[in-house]
């Protein structure tokens, strides 16, 4: 047998390995920890129980049009509202989630709420780590974001699409806007002077987009409003001169996105009727009944964080050595005022408020890191010269965690399969499945008496079957059977004559919410107690 005398020893050497991936995917512990908390925060939103409100009754929409390929001229599962008009502000977003549920069923709406909602703090996350180049800050704002809002984080609704409309505006306001790159927003790069073009077709896109999801696609107009005004009433401050305010590129600038974008709204199915019925829509009376459209009260969780909002407001603005722009103070006071008549605004004013705040808290921040840290006055450097290595250890620990976040989260089941959740698992706790379940299977073509934020629930659970008296939809019920909803509801005087005005055969009493009702039903010759639980009760007329 021959043996080769070659010697092969430099064949494979140390220096003829070379890296596959480039040094930036190489990521460092902060980066790896950042994603280790979304990752988490992933899971948690996949978890967020389906409440038993609203979200049904956006569904059923959604599955309607789905199924009539039209948009409903008036409330299709609301019969005492028949022949008033729908302006259905939302019909693009009821499409995707009626769409999703007929794919794959409940589930689908969990994991379209997480990733919408995941999708909405990243882009925020983006934008604040444009204020200072540190993930720290970052971190520290999606933080304060998610605090101020926290009330209304884990509502599942149409409003999820609108979140992610305003985290992609404020990051577009944060790459065109020079005064706010000043604020270390680009570090080591010069202010942008002029904004970049595809802006001007993002923008439209975006709001096109918006006024079909969400109604709160009015915030972002005001928003741009407000930069628009603020920008007028700084050059008037430093010109007094009007010819000057004219010929300011950014009042310009920002009076023409304002006008695109609002134009951009009129690109829906309802034309400037859209516009009229967002700015009216708070105005209806049957929302005052509502919880949601409650005046923000102090004693409440949300009055709670107001209070911390305004004592960090006053600290920061004290120590930071940032100017105060007027658009700044006007975001503030617009948003800030938005809350007092209804609550549901500190969704919307969180961001904002986070928005405003990032810039001062950067310079605070920068000024406490230089006052405390220690110059260096050496540096390690490799012995031939050469640059250190990347390290991809973290990167490898960073996917092994996105990995289980996958895994463990509902959506792995559209991939991986698996068992599906319980539908006890997927529903609020308080959620009256029992209940539903128990008119499922007692159909009946009375017109049926359920509590507001059962109505659309008990649609879904009984595939439309049912008549009922209201859904959440209250706007559009005309003011009389409003007032009639209510005063049965409450158990007051003269409930019993509004169930016989409308003929209402069949009664769902709600035990914790509606005590008054429940007792008076209990003591009625006129009524009868058929199926209860720990949820409610239903009950018949004894004389049918």
């Amino acid at each position: 047998m021959a043996i080769s005398n070659v010697d092969h020893s430099d064949a494979v050497g140390p220096d003829s390995l070379k890296a596959a991936l480039s040094a930036r995917f190489a990521l460092s512990w902060q980066q790896c920890l950042m994603c280790g908390c979304f990752a988490i925060f992933f899971v948690y939103l996949s978890y967020i129980p389906l409440f038993h409100s609203d979200i049904w009754g956006h569904v059923l929409y959604g599955q309607w049009i789905l199924e009539h390929a039209a948009i409903p001229q008036s409330d299709p599962f609301l019969p005492l509202a028949e022949g008033v008009r729908v302006v259905d502000t939302g019909w693009l977003s009821q499409v995707i989630l009626g769409g999703a549920t007929q794919i794959g069923g409940v589930e689908a709406l969990s994991v379209i709420f997480a990733v919408v909602v995941l999708c909405s703090y990243l882009v925020q996350t983006r934008v604040f780590y444009l204020f200072g180049q540190r993930i720290g800050i970052a971190m520290m704002g999606a933080g304060l974001s998610l605090f101020v809002g926290f009330s209304r984080h884990a509502i599942i609704r149409p409003e999820i699409f609108g979140m992610l409309c305003l985290s992609l505006l404020l990051w577009m306001v944060v790459r065109c806007e020079p005064w706010r790159s000043r604020a270390r927003a680009f570090s080591g790069g010069p202010a942008v002077r002029s904004w970049p073009v595809w802006i001007w077709f993002a923008i439209p896109l975006l709001f096109a987009f918006w006024a079909n999801a969400h109604g709160s696609f009015a915030v972002g107009l005001v928003f741009l409003a407000c930069h628009a005004i603020g920008r007028i009433i700084e050059v008037a401050w430093r010109t007094t001169s009007f010819q000057a305010v004219v010929a300011d590129r950014g009042v310009q600038r920002w009076v023409f996105a304002t006008e695109l974008a609002t134009a951009a709204t009129l690109l829906n199915p309802y034309g400037v009727d859209l516009l009229i019925e967002t700015a009216t829509f708070g105005g209806n009376p049957n929302l005052r009944d509502v919880m949601e459209w409650f005046p923000l009260r102090l004693i409440d969780l949300e009055g709670l964080q107001v209070c911390v909002v305004i004592v960090l407001l006053v600290a920061v603005m004290r120590h930071s050595r940032q100017r105060v722009r007027a658009t700044d103070v006007l975001l503030l006071l617009v948003f800030g005022f938005a809350m007092a008549p209804t609550i549901r605004m500190i969704a919307w004013f969180a961001p904002i408020f986070t928005f405003v705040m990032l810039p001062h808290l950067t310079d605070i921040y920068a000024r406490l890191t230089t006052a405390f840290s220690r110059p260096s006055t050496t540096k390690v450097v490799p012995a031939d010269g050469t640059a250190p290595k990347p390290q991809f250890g973290l990167s490898l620990v960073t996917l092994l965690i996105l990995w289980c976040a996958f895994a463990f989260s509902p959506i792995s089941q559209f991939v991986l399969g698996g068992k599906p959740r319980k539908r006890e698992q997927i529903y609020s706790n308080d959620t009256p499945l029992e209940l539903a379940d128990y008119l499922r299977e007692n159909p009946t073509d009375d017109l049926i008496f359920a509590p507001q934020w059962w109505g659309e629930w008990l649609l879904w659970e009984s595939g439309r079957d049912l008549n009922v008296f209201m859904t959440t939809n209250v706007h559009l019920a005309p003011s009389q059977v409003w007032r009639d909803y209510m005063r049965i509801a409450r158990g007051n005087a003269g409930w019993e004559q509004a169930l016989d005005r409308y003929m209402v055969g069949t009664l769902v009493v709600h035990k914790e919410l509606q005590p008054e009702l429940a007792r008076r039903v209990r003591r009625s010759a006129e009524w009868e107690v058929v199926y209860e639980d720990d949820d409610g009760f239903v009950a018949k007329r004894t004389d049918l």
